[in-house]
């Protein structure tokens, strides 16, 4: 009797730590899966805001109009209407004397009323429609806007160092984003433009790296690796080499070619799959031509275009 008491203990003890593992297991894997998608939703956050600042070097948004808003002043109303009563001072010329006592007492106030009178002027708002795009832009770059979101993705780089550690990427890998970081900012204070770009196209190679441990869909991995070709190509814009600028085209040509050759990635957005294909056609043929801005032209609708699927 006693061995069947040790026996039945024995099996409990067994289910117990079976059932234990498999917990233990599952949380794992639930808490490995929250922090992949976490990490993934990152990689998407800091991509963007490198394209923002890619594209904010040569003025380029993707919003076709800006709002324009206007002050229109009532003053000219008001002054208008003063001229017309002073007008009607014929008609009480007669009262002169009697005004001019009255006139005289009230002096003090009147002059004070009037001046903040003056001074008061109603505003109107005039809302305008300006149409903006790469032809007509002043070329201006807007290094206060760049600055400040440097310094966005700098107050939550930390975080997404210690994220990138927990997914268990290549340590260097990550050492060297961050001091690839420091290398950008340094750029953008000096507000050097073509040093901005270089370490801009240094920071993107690492997201494709990133994202092989998220679990992420191999078609995202393709678009990340073409477009890190196609901002290597546009890096070299004001250098004017396009030598460089075709060769690095021509390989995101090729890393994009997969989408429309591999079966197992053709998927419902395979029309705008094929618009992308033919927008990164367009941009190999604006080399030819060797003009920035109708290479920035084509490069503008190819992003829209990639960034919709």
């Amino acid at each position: 009797m006693k061995k069947y008491n040790i026996v039945f203990l024995v099996f409990i003890i067994v289910i117990l730590l079976v059932i234990s593992v498999f917990i233990y297991s599952s949380v794992a894997k639930a808490l490995s899966s929250d922090i992949k998608t976490k990490v993934f939703s990152e990689i998407q956050y800091f991509e963007s805001k490198i394209v923002y600042i890619f594209n904010a070097l040569n003025g380029i948004e993707f919003e076709n109009y800006n709002i324009k808003i206007e002050d229109i002043s009532e003053q000219s109303k008001k002054s208008s209407k003063t001229s017309s009563s002073a007008g009607n001072g014929d008609d009480s010329s007669s009262n002169s004397g009697s005004s001019e006592e009255s006139n005289s007492s009230d002096s003090g106030s009147s002059n004070s009323n009037s001046s903040s009178t003056n001074n008061e002027i109603n505003q109107t708002k005039k809302y305008s429609l300006d149409m903006k795009g790469v032809l007509n832009s002043d070329n201006v770059v807007n290094w206060n806007y760049i600055k400040k979101e440097a310094e966005i993705l700098q107050s939550v780089l930390s975080t997404f160092t210690l994220d990138l550690y927990e997914i268990s990427l290549n340590n260097n890998d990550i050492l060297n984003f961050n001091k690839e970081y420091d290398n950008l900012l340094l750029q953008i204070k000096n507000e050097d433009k073509e040093g901005t770009l270089r370490e801009l196209s240094v920071l993107y190679s690492y997201f494709p790296k990133f994202i092989k441990n998220c679990n992420c869909e191999e078609q995202y991995e393709i678009i990340l690796n073409t477009k890190l070709n196609i901002f290597n190509a546009y890096s070299f814009l004001d250098s004017g080499n396009w030598e460089t600028v075709g060769q690095y085209l021509i390989i995101a040509n090729e890393k994009f070619s997969k989408l429309l050759t591999d079966i197992n990635l053709r998927n419902k957005n395979q029309n705008i799959i094929n618009k992308c294909y033919i927008s990164l056609n367009n941009l190999q043929n604006a080399v030819n031509l060797k003009d920035k801005e109708i290479f920035l032209v084509k490069y503008r609708t190819l992003l829209e275009d990639l960034n919709s699927i």
